[in-house]
Protein backbone atom coordinates (compact mmCIF):
# COMPACT_ATOMS: atom_id res chain seq x y z
CA UNK A 1 0.00 0.00 0.00
CA UNK A 2 1.18 3.52 -0.74
CA UNK A 3 0.95 4.69 2.86
CA UNK A 4 3.18 1.86 4.11
CA UNK A 5 6.30 3.13 2.39
CA UNK A 6 8.80 5.80 3.42
CA UNK A 7 7.42 9.21 2.37
CA UNK A 8 9.39 12.04 0.86
CA UNK A 9 12.81 10.43 0.85
CA UNK A 10 14.70 11.40 -2.29
CA UNK A 11 17.08 14.16 -3.32
CA UNK A 12 14.20 16.61 -3.68
CA UNK A 13 13.36 16.06 -0.03
CA UNK A 14 16.37 18.14 0.98
CA UNK A 15 15.16 21.28 -0.77
CA UNK A 16 12.47 22.44 1.67
CA UNK A 17 14.41 21.90 4.93
CA UNK A 18 17.59 23.39 3.42
CA UNK A 19 15.62 26.47 2.38
CA UNK A 20 14.13 26.65 5.87
CA UNK A 21 17.60 26.65 7.42
CA UNK A 22 18.87 29.26 4.97
CA UNK A 23 15.81 31.48 5.37
CA UNK A 24 16.06 31.39 9.18
CA UNK A 25 19.75 32.26 9.12
CA UNK A 26 19.34 35.09 6.61
CA UNK A 27 16.19 36.60 8.12
CA UNK A 28 17.53 36.72 11.66
CA UNK A 29 21.23 37.27 11.01
CA UNK A 30 21.60 40.07 8.47
CA UNK A 31 21.51 43.68 9.68
CA UNK A 32 18.65 45.67 8.22
CA UNK A 33 16.23 42.78 8.01
CA UNK A 34 13.33 42.62 10.52
CA UNK A 35 14.53 39.42 12.18
CA UNK A 36 16.55 41.19 14.86
CA UNK A 37 13.64 43.48 15.77
CA UNK A 38 11.29 40.49 15.90
CA UNK A 39 13.60 38.61 18.25
CA UNK A 40 13.92 41.58 20.59
CA UNK A 41 10.21 42.36 20.47
CA UNK A 42 9.18 38.82 21.41
CA UNK A 43 11.79 38.70 24.14
CA UNK A 44 10.48 41.94 25.65
CA UNK A 45 7.24 40.20 26.66
CA UNK A 46 9.19 38.09 29.15
CA UNK A 47 11.37 40.85 30.63
CA UNK A 48 9.97 43.54 32.94
CA UNK A 49 13.11 45.64 32.97
CA UNK A 50 14.54 43.99 36.06
CA UNK A 51 13.73 40.29 35.94
CA UNK A 52 12.34 37.57 33.72
CA UNK A 53 8.64 36.80 33.83
CA UNK A 54 9.49 33.15 34.49
CA UNK A 55 12.20 32.95 37.18
CA UNK A 56 15.31 31.32 35.80
CA UNK A 57 15.57 28.55 38.38
CA UNK A 58 11.91 28.16 39.36
CA UNK A 59 11.43 24.52 40.47
CA UNK A 60 8.08 24.06 38.71
CA UNK A 61 9.35 25.47 35.42
CA UNK A 62 12.44 23.29 35.55
CA UNK A 63 10.34 20.21 36.32
CA UNK A 64 7.79 20.61 33.52
CA UNK A 65 9.88 22.19 30.78
CA UNK A 66 13.55 21.45 31.42
CA UNK A 67 14.57 18.54 33.64
CA UNK A 68 11.30 16.67 33.10
CA UNK A 69 11.42 16.62 29.28
CA UNK A 70 15.14 15.82 29.34
CA UNK A 71 14.45 12.82 31.58
CA UNK A 72 11.66 11.63 29.28
CA UNK A 73 13.94 11.93 26.24
CA UNK A 74 16.61 9.88 28.03
CA UNK A 75 13.99 7.23 28.80
CA UNK A 76 12.92 7.36 25.14
CA UNK A 77 16.53 6.79 24.07
CA UNK A 78 16.84 3.80 26.41
CA UNK A 79 13.62 2.32 25.02
CA UNK A 80 14.96 2.76 21.49
CA UNK A 81 18.18 1.01 22.44
CA UNK A 82 16.15 -1.84 23.92
CA UNK A 83 14.00 -2.06 20.79
CA UNK A 84 17.08 -2.06 18.55
CA UNK A 85 18.55 -4.97 20.52
CA UNK A 86 15.51 -7.11 21.23
CA UNK A 87 12.71 -6.20 18.80
CA UNK A 88 13.73 -7.46 15.39
CA UNK A 89 10.60 -6.19 13.60
CA UNK A 90 11.32 -2.55 14.48
CA UNK A 91 15.12 -2.68 14.76
CA UNK A 92 15.91 -0.39 11.83
CA UNK A 93 13.22 2.12 12.83
CA UNK A 94 14.52 2.18 16.39
CA UNK A 95 18.08 2.74 15.16
CA UNK A 96 16.87 5.50 12.86
CA UNK A 97 15.04 7.32 15.67
CA UNK A 98 18.03 6.87 17.96
CA UNK A 99 20.27 8.34 15.24
CA UNK A 100 17.88 11.29 14.86
CA UNK A 101 18.05 11.97 18.58
CA UNK A 102 21.83 11.70 18.75
CA UNK A 103 22.70 13.55 15.54
CA UNK A 104 20.25 16.43 15.98
CA UNK A 105 21.33 16.98 19.59
CA UNK A 106 25.06 16.77 18.88
CA UNK A 107 24.96 18.97 15.76
CA UNK A 108 22.87 21.67 17.43
CA UNK A 109 24.95 21.79 20.61
CA UNK A 110 28.30 21.71 18.79
CA UNK A 111 27.30 24.44 16.34
CA UNK A 112 26.75 26.78 19.27
CA UNK A 113 30.46 26.76 19.99
CA UNK A 114 31.28 28.36 16.64
CA UNK A 115 28.34 30.66 15.85
CA UNK A 116 29.28 33.35 18.36
CA UNK A 117 25.81 34.19 19.64
CA UNK A 118 24.86 35.27 23.16
CA UNK A 119 21.75 34.38 25.13
CA UNK A 120 19.29 37.21 25.90
CA UNK A 121 20.14 37.22 29.60
CA UNK A 122 23.78 37.99 28.71
CA UNK A 123 22.83 41.14 26.77
CA UNK A 124 22.69 44.70 28.07
CA UNK A 125 19.07 45.03 26.96
CA UNK A 126 18.12 42.30 29.43
CA UNK A 127 20.39 43.01 32.37
CA UNK A 128 23.59 41.49 30.98
CA UNK A 129 26.89 43.03 29.94
CA UNK A 130 27.21 42.34 26.20
CA UNK A 131 25.91 44.13 23.13
CA UNK A 132 23.50 42.31 20.86
CA UNK A 133 25.52 41.22 17.84
CA UNK A 134 24.18 39.19 14.94
CA UNK A 135 25.59 35.99 13.50
CA UNK A 136 27.77 37.58 10.80
CA UNK A 137 28.90 40.59 12.80
CA UNK A 138 32.42 40.68 14.22
CA UNK A 139 32.58 39.72 17.89
CA UNK A 140 35.02 41.03 20.49
CA UNK A 141 37.22 38.67 22.47
CA UNK A 142 35.29 36.96 25.23
CA UNK A 143 31.90 37.31 23.55
CA UNK A 144 29.63 34.37 24.49
CA UNK A 145 29.11 31.58 21.99
CA UNK A 146 26.59 29.08 23.33
CA UNK A 147 23.16 30.11 22.09
CA UNK A 148 22.57 29.53 18.36
CA UNK A 149 21.01 27.11 17.58
CA UNK A 150 19.18 26.10 20.74
CA UNK A 151 20.43 22.91 22.35
CA UNK A 152 17.69 22.09 24.87
CA UNK A 153 14.90 21.99 22.29
CA UNK A 154 16.90 19.78 19.92
CA UNK A 155 15.85 16.59 21.70
CA UNK A 156 12.20 17.49 21.24
CA UNK A 157 12.53 18.42 17.58
CA UNK A 158 14.41 15.16 16.93
CA UNK A 159 11.03 13.45 17.39
CA UNK A 160 10.17 14.75 13.92
CA UNK A 161 11.89 11.59 12.72
CA UNK A 162 8.71 9.70 13.63
CA UNK A 163 7.14 11.05 10.44
CA UNK A 164 9.37 8.86 8.28
CA UNK A 165 8.74 5.58 10.08
CA UNK A 166 5.03 5.56 10.96
CA UNK A 167 2.86 3.46 8.68
CA UNK A 168 -0.20 5.68 9.00
CA UNK A 169 -1.18 9.05 10.45
CA UNK A 170 2.32 10.37 10.03
CA UNK A 171 1.10 13.84 10.96
CA UNK A 172 1.25 12.62 14.56
CA UNK A 173 5.03 12.45 14.27
CA UNK A 174 5.13 16.03 13.06
CA UNK A 175 2.74 17.15 15.80
CA UNK A 176 4.74 15.41 18.52
CA UNK A 177 8.11 16.68 17.31
CA UNK A 178 6.92 20.25 16.90
CA UNK A 179 4.90 20.16 20.10
CA UNK A 180 7.67 18.88 22.35
CA UNK A 181 10.35 20.96 20.64
CA UNK A 182 8.31 24.16 20.84
CA UNK A 183 7.39 23.50 24.49
CA UNK A 184 11.05 23.07 25.43
CA UNK A 185 12.11 25.99 23.24
CA UNK A 186 9.38 28.32 24.52
CA UNK A 187 10.51 27.76 28.10
CA UNK A 188 14.07 28.72 27.21
CA UNK A 189 12.83 31.88 25.47
CA UNK A 190 10.63 32.77 28.44
CA UNK A 191 13.51 32.59 30.91
CA UNK A 192 16.04 34.41 28.75
CA UNK A 193 18.15 31.50 27.60
CA UNK A 194 17.31 31.81 23.89
CA UNK A 195 15.73 34.04 21.27
CA UNK A 196 12.93 32.82 19.01
CA UNK A 197 15.44 32.59 16.15
CA UNK A 198 17.57 30.11 18.08
CA UNK A 199 14.61 27.75 18.45
CA UNK A 200 13.48 28.14 14.84
CA UNK A 201 17.00 27.35 13.65
CA UNK A 202 16.96 24.17 15.73
CA UNK A 203 13.62 23.10 14.26
CA UNK A 204 14.84 23.68 10.70
CA UNK A 205 18.11 21.84 11.34
CA UNK A 206 16.27 18.92 12.93
CA UNK A 207 14.03 18.68 9.86
CA UNK A 208 17.05 18.66 7.54
CA UNK A 209 18.98 16.13 9.59
CA UNK A 210 16.01 13.76 9.98
CA UNK A 211 15.50 13.87 6.20
CA UNK A 212 19.19 13.16 5.66
CA UNK A 213 19.21 10.17 7.99
CA UNK A 214 16.03 8.80 6.41
CA UNK A 215 17.69 9.14 3.01
CA UNK A 216 20.80 7.28 4.17
CA UNK A 217 18.72 4.45 5.67
CA UNK A 218 15.94 4.51 3.07
CA UNK A 219 16.41 0.96 1.77
CA UNK A 220 16.38 -0.90 5.12
CA UNK A 221 13.69 1.44 6.44
CA UNK A 222 11.49 0.84 3.44
CA UNK A 223 11.83 -2.93 3.77
CA UNK A 224 10.96 -2.83 7.45
CA UNK A 225 8.09 -0.35 7.22
CA UNK A 226 6.60 -2.19 4.25
CA UNK A 227 6.76 -5.62 5.88
CA UNK A 228 3.70 -7.04 7.68
CA UNK A 229 3.56 -6.23 11.39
Amino acid sequence: MADSRIPHVDRRSFVAPALAVAATVVFFSLPGLPGEALDLWIQSFFWNGKAWLIPHEHPLGLAVAYDGPKALIIIWALLLIGAAIFAKRVRVRALYLLACLAVVSVVCTQLRAVTGMATPLELKAFGGVHDHLLLFQAKPAGYPSHAFPAGHASGGFALLGLYWILKARRWRGIALGLGVGCWMGFYQVARGEHFLSHTLATAALAWLLCVGLAFLLRKPLEREVSSPS
